[in-house]
């Protein structure tokens, strides 16, 4: 459990992985749309053609990069945080609110963290914490 302070304090290195994983999200949807799009107009083939080799080239790469978007939020969760939604960058911290297991909510438009949540993350579940409940 963390408590705000403690997430405010992480927020500097937070926003990098976010933004890194941001990018290479939306990367990975652009290039598995394209790769679905190339493997439609050109199916596996016996042959060792051009395309075949393009494909295969593109396949690996997106698995490197599918492994390097898996460390990053692995190193997220080493430091507390849990990416929910890879789109906006919402990320969740577990926390102690009023004595009940919460979720603190950053997104990365916020100086800090100033939102929690007690069930699944959405626009509405989302609370402001209010100055005087934040403990730390």
């Amino acid at each position: 459990m963390l408590t705000t302070a403690e997430v405010n304090a992480r927020l500097p290195l937070v926003r990098s992985i976010v933004r890194d994983a941001l990018e290479l999200h939306r990367d990975l949807q652009w290039r598995s749309e394209r790769l679905q799009s190339l493997r439609e107009r050109y199916p596996a083939s016996q042959d060792d053609s051009v395309y075949e080799q393009e494909v295969e080239q593109y396949e690996k790469e997106l698995v490197c990069d599918q492994q390097r978007f898996d460390e990053l939020l692995l190193e997220l969760k080493q430091i507390g945080g849990i990416l929910t939604d890879p789109n906006q960058g919402t990320v969740d911290f577990p926390g102690m609110l009023e004595g009940r297991r919460i979720m603190f909510c950053w997104r990365p438009d916020e100086t800090e963290v100033c939102h929690w949540h007690a069930g699944p993350c959405s626009q509405t579940a989302r609370q402001p914490l209010v100055p005087a409940t934040i403990s730390g």
